[in-house]
This record gives C-alpha cells, structure tokens and sequence, in this order.
C-alpha cells in the first residue's frame, strides 16, 4: 500500500490537472477548445515538426489505435494534414496547418494567461520553486519509463 503522502502527492497532481482543464475551459466558454489529447499532440508537433503515429507512440506511450482515432479528430477539425514522410519511409507523417496553429497559439496563451493570473500573487521565487519541482517531478517520470517528453527552453532530457 502507498504511503500517506504518495496517496496526498497523487491525489494534488489529479486536481491540478482537472483545475489547469476547467480553468481554461472557463475562460473560453463561446470559443472551441481543444481537448487534453489534441493540445497535447498538437504542442509535439509544433515542438517537434511532423510525426508519424508510431513517433507519437513512442513519445507518448499510448497505442497506435488510440493515435489513430486522436489523429482522425485532429485531421477532421483542419488541425493537421498528413504529408509523406521526407526520408521515403511508407508511413505518413502529420504536420500543422496555419488553422492548427492559430488554434494551438491562443489555446496556449490563454492556458497561460490563467495559469498567470491564478498565480498572480505568488512572487518570482514562489513560481520558480514551483516549476523546478514540477520539472524535476517529469524528468523523473521520463527517466523511470525511458519516455522523454520534448522541451523547448533547451533543457536536456537526461
């Protein structure tokens, strides 16, 4: 059995999660958003450049239907478009569309300007505190289950 504060550890990161969602979704009430999975994949693919399915199932640990069904919603809702793979390789890759990132870019801001504003009266050191434990937490996570999550400030997956 967990101990108390693994159950306490677990039980914040769940709602911090429904939190960072429903806060979003709030402040968007009249615009479309973008589900968990589709910001999700979108933001590998604007990090990362075009992917096949099984580069985003090696990334992130979910299985070829699963990608295939998220894939088809994003492809569906103009998000994404599947090019040929640029090394002749038989799988098809996605890419971005300019409508894709124009979604995923005031998706994020507005994640951002929320998650400011939630922490508006925390001070520099507070959200620095704050984003070194939460990075230390995934970088961990990435190195016990070899599945390193790209990053775009230049922080090396070790």
């Amino acid at each position: 059995m967990a101990s108390r504060s693994i159950e306490e550890i677990e039980y914040e990161i769940l709602a911090l999660s429904r939190h960072m969602t429903t806060a979003v979704g709030r402040s968007r009430r009249d615009k479309a958003v973008l589900d968990g999975s589709a910001y999700a994949l979108m933001s590998l693919l604007s990090i990362e450049g075009p992917m096949s399915i099984g580069t985003f199932a090696d990334v992130t640990g979910l299985d070829a239907s699963t990608l295939n069904r998220q894939t088809a919603a994003l492809l569906r809702d103009n998000y994404v478009e599947r090019i040929p793979d640029p090394d002749g390789g038989l799988a098809r890759q996605f890419r971005l569309t300019s409508h894709g990132e124009a979604v995923l870019e005031t998706q994020r801001r507005e994640s951002c300007d929320t998650l400011a504003h939630t922490l508006r009266d925390w001070d520099e050191t507070d959200r620095a505190e704050l984003m070194t434990v939460l990075r230390r937490l995934n970088k961990t996570i990435e190195r016990r289950y070899v599945r390193p999550w790209p990053r775009t400030d230049g922080i090396e997956n070790e």
